[in-house]
């Protein structure tokens, strides 16, 4: 009602008004929501008014479990998280690296599936020193190993969590998932730099015998018309709502984080 008042009155006399693209717009807006609501099921703290016109806080919805994820992810995704991430002490996009290495220990599930952060939210260690730790928990690609026998500048080469079920053998050849975690809205810039074979040449001294999946993982709720080719130059897809899906086992100390950050970078905005 508010748009269509302020179309009305713009001044624009013998123009005819943009009310009925207005009222679309808005039917495809609330179509969205709808569909969030549906993939997130208890994790989304909004719901529709009775006439479904108005999309309001959900008064069940809470901070806590996936709620609180919800809310973290949408902020992670409005906010400039590169110059305003770390908000009562926690970066922001260092929790994303943590929530999606659970999450996709999580989604591959079977009772043996393992995950590592690899990314920069693993401070405590040098680049050379990760892809040891890698290749040990892995029991595949041996150790590191500079391709290039020159200075290492590199923090992540683009990988930021790593997941995979491991057998019991210890032998090479498992499923093993890399993936790459993005903040804010400019993912589809970064859709292709993560290669896991070429990291495995450049930096890791023997071949995986199978060639690691992609997953990317990003803040933002992906517009579903530009889901498939977003898949296809990403790998799988695990946006806002397939997080929040799988977001129900986080750990109690990552989600208290999760909250704190959440409640410290809301008060920057109107939430």
């Amino acid at each position: 009602r508010y748009l269509i008042r302020e179309d009305e009155n713009d001044g624009k006399t013998g123009i005819e008004h943009d009310e009925d693209r207005i009222i679309d717009d808005l039917e495809e807006v609330m179509n969205e929501t709808g569909r969030r609501k549906a993939a997130c099921k208890t994790g989304y703290p909004f719901e529709h008014d009775r006439r479904g016109s108005v999309l309001k806080r959900s008064d069940s919805a809470t901070r806590r479990g996936k709620p609180s994820v919800y809310i973290y992810l949408l902020l992670g995704t409005r906010l400039d998280m590169k110059d305003n991430r770390v908000h009562a002490g926690i970066d922001g996009t260092a929790l994303l690296e943590e929530m999606s290495a659970a999450i996709l220990e999580t989604y591959l599930g079977s009772g043996n599936s393992r995950a590592y952060v690899f990314g920069t939210s693993n401070r405590g260690a040098t680049f050379q020193d990760k892809v040891d730790t890698l290749c040990n928990e892995l029991g595949e690609g041996a150790q590191f190993r500079n391709l290039n026998a020159g200075s290492v500048h590199a923090r992540d080469a683009g990988l930021d969590v790593v997941g995979w079920i491991p057998f019991e053998d210890r032998t090479p050849g498992q499923l093993i998932v890399f993936g790459q975690c993005k903040t804010g809205t400019d993912w589809r810039n970064h859709t292709y730099s993560l290669d896991p074979a070429k990291f495995n040449k450049l930096w890791m001294e023997e071949p995986f015998l199978v060639d690691p999946a992609r997953a990317y993982f990003v803040a933002e709720a992906i517009d579903r018309s530009n889901w498939k080719a977003s898949s296809i130059a990403a790998g799988i897809l695990f946006d806002r709502c397939r997080l929040v899906q799988y977001g129900g086992g986080l750990s109690g100390n990552l989600l208290s984080r999760i909250r704190k950050w959440t409640s410290a970078a809301g008060k920057t905005v109107d939430l």
